[in-house]
């Protein structure tokens, strides 16, 4: 990453912390947590931010959790007490030797060692208990419907990690009740949930729908928690006189504001396909803010842009805010 000449960056500002900031990245597994995580990498700067993913505190490999039953999402077949014990000495600017868990090969590999950088993100199952938040800076909580979890845990999990379609099944669905008793609460911590649906986009149509919504694309609801203190405006441009164009991509962008288990939020509906340039303008406001030079989310080539690689944009500016704020800014 090459840093921008400018001095004030917020890049600097995290450079001379005395202490890492902690974010919590949760939900259920194959959820896409990483894809977030990733966003808030990228446009603050790879170099300075550490992700600790909360599989390696398991306590059993897959071939023990095969024998005993047990599911890594209950929390007593977790090390969480040791987890603890880590943020604490990241927050006092300790090492710690992380432990790792090889999704290949279904067992533990060597610790590795990790001294605090200025973001350390944490992702995983747990991420978000109540014993962790104090330590934490900012949290998220991703949880997509049922239908795109299940389709995106099989993929992911049968073509990539080579586990077997039918033993898969089965656990997904020995999962469900347990998901719901240990997981799910802690969207109810989280200064932003992420909702992730099948485009709705054809319930708006009054007639038939004529509209082209890509495989892949998806209906993303961002619900926010507002910063104690906002960033200065986040500018987005739009080509309306092209929503009159007969072939132009469907799209939706609204914000609700409501109350969500007792917190005054703001809910951002996205769904269809947005444009390469306003997307393209939205993320150059926020490297200058950050003051790094990375690579575009959106590709070259690529001219439509999902509500996804949007939702990351801001949920990346949420958390500046919310750097902001710690940092002391006004």
């Amino acid at each position: 990453m090459n840093d921008k000449p400018t001095c004030d960056t917020l890049r600097s500002r995290l450079l001379k912390m005395p202490y890492p900031m902690i974010i919590g990245v949760s939900g259920d597994s194959g959820s896409g947590k990483t894809t977030y995580s990733n966003g808030i990498r990228r446009l603050v700067g790879d170099d300075i931010v550490q992700t600790i993913e909360l599989d390696g505190y398991h306590k059993e490999d897959r071939e023990q959790r095969s024998i005993s039953g047990r599911l890594p999402l209950d929390p007593d077949v977790n090390h969480l007490d040791l987890l603890q014990k880590h943020l604490q000495s990241l927050k006092q600017g300790k090492s710690i030797d992380v432990p790792i868990y090889n999704h290949a090969t279904g067992k533990f590999d060597p610790s590795r060692q990790l001294a605090p950088s200025p973001i350390i993100i944490i992702e995983g199952l747990h991420a978000l208990y109540p014993e962790f938040l104090p330590f934490l800076d900012f949290s998220i909580y991703v949880d997509p419907d049922h239908d795109v979890k299940w389709k995106w845990k099989y993929e992911r999990d049968v073509k990539k990690r080579g586990h077997v379609a039918e033993a898969l099944r089965e656990e997904m669905l020995k999962r469900e009740a347990a998901y719901k008793r240990w997981i799910d609460f802690q969207k109810t911590n989280a200064n932003v949930v992420i909702k992730i649906f099948n485009s709705r986009l054809q319930d708006f149509s009054r007639h038939e729908f004529t509209g082209d919504v890509p495989t892949g694309f998806y209906k993303v609801e961002l619900i926010v928690e507002p910063a104690p203190i906002p960033l200065p405006s986040l500018p987005l441009p739009f080509d309306f006189a092209a929503m009159l164009e007969a072939h132009q991509p469907p799209f939706m962008l609204a914000a609700v504001p409501c109350n969500y288990w007792g917190r005054s939020v703001t809910i951002i509906h996205i769904d269809g396909v947005l444009s390469s340039k306003t997307i393209a303008e939205l993320e150059a406001h926020i490297l200058d803010y950050t003051g790094i030079d990375c690579e575009s989310v959106i590709p070259a080539e690529n001219e439509r842009v999902s509500a996804t690689q949007f939702a990351q944009l801001l949920v990346t500016w949420r958390f500046l805010e919310e750097v902001n704020y710690r940092l002391g800014g006004g």
